[in-house]
């Protein structure tokens, strides 16, 4: 199986944020099968909270945004209008062969952040050519 997994330069990648975000779950194995403790997922590396967000990115033919899950690993968890453009910080891409004989490859994206994208600066007034 090859991956590739590569950070993404977001400055030009318009990144909309759907409102919907949702803590991961932690699951346990049991003798009835898998089930969810009903606890957060929690990343052993930092101790904080995996939290998937639905952003529609530009992915799709001619740029068009698609939706997906991205996954964020962090002690913070804004509220995101819906709708709103967002900042994904650290973006990475995972890019592997489709599963089970499938035709195509699968993607999967993580960042380290996320936040409302910053307000652009204002423009300056054009002067009157006339004065």
């Amino acid at each position: 199986m090859f991956e590739f997994n590569a950070p993404i330069d977001t400055g030009q990648m318009q990144a909309i944020a759907t409102g919907h975000g949702q803590t991961m779950e932690r699951w346990e194995d049991g003798p009835n099968g898998r089930r969810s403790t009903g606890q957060p997922l929690i990343d052993e590396d930092t101790g904080a909270p995996v939290r998937i967000y639905d952003v529609m990115l530009p992915t799709g033919r001619d740029g068009r945004h698609e939706l997906h899950g991205v996954r964020v690993v962090s002690h913070e968890a804004p509220e995101l209008a819906p709708y709103s453009p967002v900042d994904l910080l650290g973006l990475r891409a995972k890019v592997r062969g489709a599963r089970n004989g499938a035709k195509g490859v699968d993607v999967s994206f993580s960042a380290d952040g996320i936040r409302p994208a910053a307000a652009p600066a204002p423009r300056p007034a054009k002067r009157d050519e006339a004065a």
